[in-house]
């Protein structure tokens, strides 16, 4: 008896070792026409294997690729359908490592368009329209604390400090400038709504007091 464990070691194990055998087949066939073919019928097989909703042109394609993998790349004279031939440096190749942001550890809570909203308010030119812009951006950071950290006291002069980090001293928050706290808007239209619909005789009353 024959274990696995003495046979060569599959390529891509998906595949099954019966299609590793026809691949090594194949690679060992002299005439370039008849190889060709004879992958042709290789690929067709498993396509067939395959349930009906992965017989795209898209993963037609992964099979071909597939195949050279298994055969080591070795398949001289062979082709894909759209004409090329896949090498290992393609297949293997993985795109460089993306470090996360170091620079935003402190602050993640605001997130990172609080940054690009800073970076952006700094290039402004001084004046209202700046003003404006910065206190925004303020009111958002605000609002970003408490969703961050609802229970949690959140006061303006700890807004106005963490701008003043993030922009390196280079904004400010303007003295009489009121942040907006819309999370308090949306409680009171929820108040409000809540009251009507709890009420609806008062609130037909209100209707035909109407002129």
């Amino acid at each position: 008896m024959e274990y696995n464990s003495n046979r060569v070691p599959l390529k891509i194990s998906e595949y099954g070792r019966s299609v590793q055998e026809l691949v090594d087949y194949a690679k060992s066939i002299e005439n370039v026409k008849e190889k060709q073919e004879y992958f042709d019928e290789i690929i067709e097989l498993i396509l067939r294997m395959k349930v009906s909703g992965k017989k795209s042109a898209e993963y037609k394609e992964k099979v071909w690729r597939h195949i050279f993998k298994i055969g080591n790349y070795e398949l001289d004279g062979v082709i894909m359908p759209n004409g090329e031939i896949p090498t290992a440096k393609e297949i293997n190749f993985k795109p460089p490592k993306v470090d996360y942001p170091t620079s935003e550890k402190k602050f993640r809570h605001y997130g990172h368009n609080v940054q690009s909203l800073i970076k952006k308010a700094i290039e402004m030119e001084d004046g209202p329209k700046k003003d404006d812009f910065i206190v925004v951006i303020a009111s958002f950071m605000k609002l970003a604390y408490k969703t961050w950290n609802p229970e949690h006291y959140m006061n303006e002069s700890m807004v106005r400090l963490d701008l003043d980090t993030l922009s390196g001293g280079k904004l400010s928050i303007p003295k009489d400038a009121v942040l907006d706290n819309s999370d308090n808007v949306s409680i009171r239209k929820k108040k409000s709504s809540y009251l009507t619909q709890s009420n609806p005789k008062q609130n037909k009353k209100r209707r035909k007091r109407k002129p």
